[in-house]
C-alpha cells in the first residue's frame, strides 16, 4: 500500500523548504552580494535541490523578495515595538527616527547591496509584486503613532500625510546612499530634519520636539 501524505503535511513541508531557501538566500546575498551568489550556492546552503530554489523564481526575483522581506521586517519590527511603548518618554520625532535609523545605517554600511536591489528591480518584468502594500502598512503605523501623541488632534488624515512625507524622504535617502549621490551623515541629518518638521504638530505636550544629532 502506498502511503500518501495529507495535503496539509506536504504543503507544510514545502513552506518549510521555501523558508530555508529564503533564509539561505538572504545570508548569502547580504555577505557575498548578488553577483557572487549562484542558485547552486543557495541550494547547497539551504540543503535543498536546485529545483526547489527555482520554485521561488529566478535569482533576481528571489533577491528582490528577500531584500524586501528583510528591509520591511527591520522597519516594521521597530515600528511594532514602538507601538507597545507608552507615549511620553521620548519625543515623537525621536521615536520615528529610531524606526528608520537602523535601516539607514545598514544601507550606509553596505550600499552595494541596495544598489544591486535597485538594478534588479528596474530590470525585472512587471510581474514582480510591488511593495506598495508594505509601505502603506508602515505609513499607517507611523500615522497612528502621530495621532496617539497628539491625542487625536490633528486628525488621522494629516498624520498620514506627514508619515508619507517622512517615508518618501527615507526612501530617497536610502537610494541616494546606494547610488553614491550623497554623504551618509548629511542624508541622515536631512531625514532627521524632515522628521522633526513633520512631527512638530503632533508632539505630546511637555516634550521637547526634535531629534538629537
Amino acid at each position: 500500500m502506498v502511503c500518501v501524505k495529507p495535503l496539509g503535511t506536504r504543503q507544510q513541508g514545502q513552506e518549510q523548504r521555501q523558508s530555508k531557501v529564503r533564509n539561505a538566500a538572504w545570508e548569502l546575498f547580504s555577505t557575498r552580494g548578488f553577483d557572487a551568489t549562484s542558485v547552486r550556492d543557495i541550494a547547497a546552503a539551504a540543503g535543498v535541490s536546485v529545483g526547489t530554489v527555482a520554485l521561488a523564481g529566478d535569482k533576481a526575483t528571489l533577491f528582490l523578495d528577500v531584500m524586501e522581506e528583510n528591509a520591511f521586517a527591520l522597519v516594521g519590527g521597530a515600528l511594532e515595538r514602538l507601538s507597545g511603548e507608552p507615549v511620553g518618554t521620548l519625543s515623537l520625532a525621536a521615536e520615528i527616527w529610531g524606526v528608520f535609523e537602523p535601516s539607514l545605517t545598514r544601507i550606509a554600511d553596505n550600499p552595494e547591496l541596495t544598489q544591486a536591489y535597485l538594478i534588479a528591480y528596474l530590470r525585472t518584468d512587471s510581474g514582480h509584486a510591488t511593495s506598495v502594500g508594505q509601505v502603506d502598512v508602515i505609513c499607517a503605523g507611523l500615522a497612528a503613532r502621530c495621532v496617539e501623541h497628539s491625542g487625536g488632534d490633528p486628525d488621522a488624515r494629516e498624520a498620514l500625510l506627514a508619515a508619507s512625507a517622512i517615508y518618501a524622504v527615507f526612501f530617497t535617502a536610502a537610494f541616494s546612499l546606494a547610488g553614491g549621490f550623497g554623504v551618509a551623515v548629511e542624508l541622515a541629518q536631512w531625514l532627521r530634519d524632515v522628521i522633526t518638521a513633520q512631527t512638530r504638530l503632533f508632539e505630546h505636550a511637555g516634550i521637547s520636539a526634535g531629534v538629537s544629532s
